[in-house]
């Protein structure tokens, strides 16, 4: 994977993690429905990690937290 392919997977996997995270928070939504999703939302936040290890592998440094927090612009 190249560094470009990893920020692009890691930019949609980010979009998924904060709309879930606002799903969850949602106090209009049950808590039976929330937790359907527990799961899911457990692989998205597995795979965001696996990217961030992956980009350290690529680049040799931690990837920076404003990244880890929102994603890339490029």
């Amino acid at each position: 994977m190249s560094i470009l392919e990893l920020k692009k997977a890691y930019n949609i996997l980010i979009a998924r993690e904060k709309k879930a995270e606002k799903y969850l928070d949602d106090w209009n939504i049950s808590q039976a429905k929330k937790d359907g999703w527990l799961p899911e939302f457990a692989k998205i936040t597995e795979c965001l990690s696996m990217l961030m290890a992956d980009y350290k592998k690529l680049t040799g440094k931690e990837m920076p937290i404003g990244n880890c927090k929102h994603g890339f612009d490029n």
